[in-house]
């Protein structure tokens, strides 16, 4: 299954408004007062993996217009963020294991950089290659994480994080294309992705390490 025949497949499959989800957290904690440590967690991942989108969709907006200071500094952005999501395991599995996850996830952004800086080139060859590159990546990262967590099934992560890869491609296609509309639909699937992926990852911790939450 390729790339974007698993985006086509999340967009579907994610119909039920993740927002919807988060109101009803806040309103469960509001009424117990309860603040425990998988909660931060969560909404901490939850947090650093919604800023990842965030600035990769801003350095693919300031790439197309031809904006290089402001696609700089999101491109510095999108770093400082691997490198928070990469340290958040840290207290868990050490900074060695911290240190691989953001090589991983610097080589995840390269390849999602290297489609944007292809399309707006206009270098077909290019996409195609930030493609594969996209997908061995997605393969890498989802093996790393399952061999440190029994509890994330490898092959859940692969197809997770292809679609989220395939998130990236569509959306540097449609603003390329200027089809803001659909671009905006693609932006809300990222976002309720990225929930769904912290989430993930936050349940598999606390059931990892029920000692520490």
């Amino acid at each position: 299954m390729n790339i974007k025949t698993l985006l086509m497949l999340l967009i579907t499959l994610c119909s039920q408004p993740v927002w919807s989800q988060q109101a009803e957290a806040r309103h469960t904690m509001a009424v117990t007062g309860t603040e425990s440590a998988a909660l931060n967690t969560r909404l901490a991942l939850r947090d650093l993996w919604v800023e990842h989108v965030f600035w990769v969709r801003s350095y693919a907006i300031a790439n197309q217009q031809g904006e290089g200071k402001q696609a700089g500094t999101a491109a510095a952005e999108v770093a400082a963020n691997a490198a928070s999501i990469a340290n958040s395991l840290a207290p868990l599995y050490g900074q060695p294991a911290a240190d691989q996850l953001l090589k991983l996830l610097a080589e995840h952004w390269g390849a999602v950089k290297h489609y944007s800086d292809a399309a707006v080139a206009g270098q077909a060859q290019g996409k195609n290659t930030a493609v594969e590159e996209l997908t061995t990546n997605a393969k890498a990262i989802a093996n790393f994480l399952a061999t440190a967590n029994p509890n994330l099934p490898e092959t859940t992560l692969v197809a997770m994080l292809s679609a989220h890869g395939g998130h990236h491609v569509a959306q540097i296609d449609q603003l390329g294309n200027r089809d803001y509309a659909a671009e905006a639909r693609t932006w809300q699937a990222m976002r309720e992705h990225m929930l769904v992926l912290a989430d993930t990852l936050t349940a598999a911790l606390v059931k990892q390490f029920p000692d520490k939450f």
